[in-house]
């Protein structure tokens, strides 16, 4: 009688036993769930479900209409980078060159060859506006840098006149006669043969490259001779 009471205990507790660790797993299956991330499709890219609710976000979907480019937002974004300089928000927002040391507006011929795809339009553009206004030590090396990208870089000049926001004619004329005193210093009394190697070699970059570039380059080239005839009559 007693052995059997010992086995009944001995069951009772086994059964306790197992209801517990059912619990204690059923506990933890919850607790894992609840830490599970949950992720939503955006455009194609899968989001912490936490962040397309968050603050942040909905900012940058109010801001992203479907009214703007893609090279607007692209630009919208540079000048909301806190790493950015407000130096060069400036020379962009007031479109023509800020007075400052040396060292500060030669800056802005460096960050024309940045290698960074998120600002690199942003720094174009820079660039470009601060050749309003320039004089003196600043304007030989615009010319100099100007003359470098357009050679090195002919694809992406050619895209960003084709389609980018806040540049227009005046702008082109500005690369033009930059670009041209440039081949004054460089290749003085050869300046006609410099130029129709410039041509050929700018049409050689974009061989391959999109069919709206050609058109680009050339208006860049008369624009050029222009700029030329321009000094030869003056």
């Amino acid at each position: 009688m007693k052995t059997i009471k010992n086995i009944l205990f001995l069951l009772f507790g086994l059964v306790l036993f197992s209801c517990g660790n059912q619990q204690t797993k059923h506990s933890e299956t919850e607790s894992n769930s609840s830490d599970t991330i949950k992720t939503v499709s955006i455009d194609s890219f899968y989001m912490d479900e936490s962040e397309v609710n968050s603050n942040e976000w909905k900012e940058y979907k109010s801001d992203s209409t479907i009214n703007k480019s893609p090279m607007q937002i692209k630009l919208d974004i540079a000048l909301k980078n806190q790493s950015i300089d407000k130096y060069y928000k400036d020379v962009y927002l007031q479109e023509k060159l800020i007075l400052a040391d040396d060292n500060k507006m030669l800056s802005i011929t460096d960050s024309l060859f940045t290698k960074n795809p998120e600002t690199d339009l942003f720094y174009f553009i820079v660039f470009t506006k601060s050749m309003n206004g320039s004089d003196g030590l600043y304007s030989e090396a615009l010319g100099l840098s100007a003359f470098n990208f357009i050679t090195k870089k002919t694809e992406w000049f050619a895209d960003y006149f084709n389609i980018a926001p806040k540049l227009n004619e005046k702008d082109m004329d500005n690369w033009a006669t930059y670009v041209y005193g440039e081949i004054q210093i460089s290749r003085e009394n050869e300046e006609e043969k410099a130029v129709n190697e410039l041509k050929n070699q700018l049409l050689e970059n974009i061989k391959e490259a999109k069919k709206e570039y050609k058109p680009v380059i050339e208006k860049l080239i008369e624009k050029i001779k222009k700029a030329a005839n321009t000094i030869y009559s003056s």
